[in-house]
Formats: C-alpha cells, sequence, structure tokens
C-alpha cells in the first residue's frame, strides 16, 4: 500500500483542482471517498469522449476513490455527513464562500465532531476582499492575476496558455499544505482550515515576475524579457518543415554547445551583446528553417545543448522518456476493456504508488461506506 494508506479524505470538490489534488491522495493509498449530491454528482461526469458509461476525464481525475451520493440539504443526510467526518482526517472542498456554512458541513461544524480534522477550502478569490462571490474559470484568474499577459508575441495578442496552470498548481498547493496541517495535527492534536486562492496560486506562480517587480519596478509582459522571447538563447524557431524547435541555452556552456549543432562558432561571442539581439534572432530563425525539426533532433543528440522538439502531446507520451518512467499505464478492465490512463510523476521507493481501483460511479459506495458507520452506533446502543 501507499504512504498515505491511513489517511481518510472526504472530497467534496468538483471538476478539476480539488478533485486532482485528492487523486493524488489516493494514488498515494488514502482512502478517498468522494462527496457527492445525487443525480447528478460531479459535473465532469457528462463530458465527453467516453468510456462506456464513464466520462474520461472524470475516471483520469478519480481515479482511486469511492463514491457515496448525499443530500447534504437533508438533515438526516447530513448527520451521517458529518458521523463520517468523525472517521477521516481530512476534508476537502471547492464551493464559493458561504455554501459549507449554509449547508451545516463547514470547518466549525466538523471541527466540533472532529477536532483533529483538517479541512481544505478551494476557492477562486478566497473568503474576502470584494471578488470572494465572483464565478470564473483558470482563464480569469490568470487574466487578472497577470499571467495571460506573458504569453504571446511582443507588441501582439495574449496568447490562452495551454496549461491550467491555476488549477493544477493550486491542486499541488492544497495537497501540500494538507500535508503540512496533518503533521501539526498529529503533534498537537488540533486541527484546522486551510483556505486556499486560484487567483492568489496565480500570484505567486512567477517568483521571477514578482522579484524583479518589487527589485526595481520592471514589470514583465510578454516578449519584454529573457523568459518570454526577448532573448535570441530563450526562444521558439520554426524549421524547414513547418515543425519548431526551441532553445533554452540560459548558461554559456549550452550555447557554446548550440553554436555547435548549428556549426556557427562564430556566434558565440554575439551573445555577450545584448544590441545584436535582434540580429542574432533573425540569424537563428535563418539558420533553423533550412532543416526539418527531425533533422535537428538527429544533429543535437547527445549535445548537450538545450535545443529540443516542440512535440504534440501524443508525440511526447511517445517518447522514450515518457516510456522509461512509466508515464502511461495499460489498465485491463473486465468490464470496459482495456485502457491507458497517466502514471505516477512521484516514484517511491518503498511505498510505490498504484491503480487500486477505476473511477468509481455515482453513489456506488454509499452503502458500504454507511454501513462502517453503523455498526459503531448499534454497538454502542447495545
Amino acid at each position: 500500500m501507499g504512504p498515505l494508506q491511513d489517511i481518510r479524505v472526504l472530497d467534496m470538490s468538483r471538476l478539476l483542482p480539488g478533485p486532482f489534488c485528492t487523486r493524488l491522495f489516493a494514488d498515494m493509498g488514502a482512502d478517498v471517498i468522494k462527496i457527492e449530491e445525487p443525480v447528478k454528482g460531479d459535473y465532469s461526469r457528462n463530458f465527453v469522449p467516453r468510456r462506456g458509461d464513464f466520462a474520461c476525464w472524470f475516471m483520469e481525475v478519480n481515479r482511486n476513490k469511492k463514491s457515496v451520493a448525499l443530500d447534504l440539504k437533508n438533515e438526516e443526510e447530513r448527520r451521517l455527513f458529518l458521523e463520517l467526518a468523525k472517521t477521516a482526517q481530512v476534508v476537502v472542498e471547492s464551493y464559493r464562500p458561504g455554501v459549507m456554512k449554509k449547508l451545516g458541513v463547514d470547518f466549525e461544524t466538523v471541527k466540533q465532531v472532529n477536532p483533529k480534522i483538517v479541512y481544505c477550502s478551494i476557492t477562486g478569490y478566497g473568503k474576502q476582499g470584494p471578488l470572494v462571490k465572483q464565478a470564473d474559470h483558470d482563464i480569469g484568474y490568470q487574466s487578472l492575476a497577470g499571467l495571460i499577459s506573458l504569453s504571446g508575441e511582443k507588441d501582439g495578442k495574449p496568447s490562452i496558455p495551454g496549461v491550467l496552470a491555476a488549477d493544477m498548481q493550486a491542486s499541488a498547493m492544497a495537497g501540500m499544505s494538507i500535508l503540512a496541517a496533518l503533521h501539526h495535527a498529529e503533534r498537537t492534536g488540533e486541527g484546522q482550515e486551510i483556505s486556499l486562492s486560484l487567483f492568489d496560486t496565480c500570484l505567486a506562480l512567477v517568483p521571477g515576475v514578482s522579484a524583479t517587480y518589487f527589485g526595481n519596478g520592471f514589470v514583465n509582459m510578454r516578449g519584454n524579457n529573457w523568459l518570454s522571447g526577448a532573448n535570441p538563447n530563450y526562444n521558439v524557431y520554426r524549421t524547414k518543415d513547418g515543425r519548431y524547435m526551441s532553445v533554452g541555452c540560459l548558461e554559456e556552456k549550452f550555447w557554446k554547445n548550440l553554436c555547435g549543432v548549428l556549426e556557427r562558432p562564430d556566434l558565440i561571442p554575439v551573445i555577450q551583446d545584448e544590441t545584436k539581439y535582434p540580429w542574432l534572432k533573425d540569424e537563428l530563425t535563418a539558420i533553423i528553417a533550412t532543416k526539418t525539426m527531425e533533422e535537428w533532433v538527429e544533429l543535437a543528440k547527445g549535445s548537450d545543448s538545450c535545443f529540443a522538439p516542440v512535440l504534440n502531446y501524443d508525440e511526447a507520451l511517445a517518447t522514450g522518456q515518457a516510456i522509461a518512467d512509466e508515464m502511461v499505464l495499460d489498465v485491463e478492465d473486465q468490464e470496459l476493456g482495456n485502457y491507458k490512463t497517466m502514471g505516477f510523476v512521484t516514484k517511491f521507493s518503498a511505498t510505490p504508488c498504484q491503480l487500486y481501483r477505476r473511477a468509481p460511479r455515482l453513489g456506488e459506495h454509499t452503502e458500504e461506506i454507511l454501513s462502517e458507520i453503523a455498526e459503531p452506533e448499534q454497538k454502542h446502543q447495545q
């Protein structure tokens, strides 16, 4: 079993940030129970494409979990949730501020039945300030936090990032914070509430940007700094066949190696003169356009030049590195047939992550889990 096999998590979140966080816990062996609204459940259950009667998105984000359907607006089912909370170490929720209190399952209420509970609330804009009630998605949080302005061509339209950075980084931040709070609870017997917003996560996601702004007032934007296209040695260039190669030679030794691959040793000293950067960009553009992406990949092999192909996702999964790291799992399922799912990023030497079970159907484990909390009550009454 995984390193978190003695941890029970009640997952009241939906869609991506909370569910991905709790999936990481489940992959590490935690007993994650997804508390879902009857009939509808997690909205992502309705996404396409589908695998049988399962949404592939839902399966990817909610594997290794169990599902209990409870209507928390119902007094008896709310009581059952609080009984279940007595058996858990962690609660994760992603509703707007005030919703959990209205339902009677907020931190203060749960703490009364379980003083050691770690209660993590993932919100869009936190629990104070003018935007706390505002609805949004990843693109909105990134826009307001200044991240969208960093992507795209200089003087051009900002680009929508291909990664849901707010959602995914908030998932990781929540997981780390929960583990820290669990450590505190184990030492002191005191649980606590964790409040984490996607907006705040975005603000803190670019320490280089904040460091320069706090240091000298410089505002990083697309194309005006060394990490967003201003420099020729950290950029993306089109190849002969319409594909792209990335150059990431921030250190002098890697730049020298790249110039060797390009057979242009005369360019080595030019990188020291920023006034020649526009010319140097034009030179790299012209040189890299003379060969196909595959040809450059072959020439760059073993060169240690930070010169990489810009692959599509299917190509990335097929690389020898992804295969060696077992980042694609082949699953055999008697009911759904064989399918693939993402592997485990973290490699534990003693307690490896595992695929214990497919994602649950809505309420699949309701009877099983609720019978656990009913048995102690019956014994107490006897």
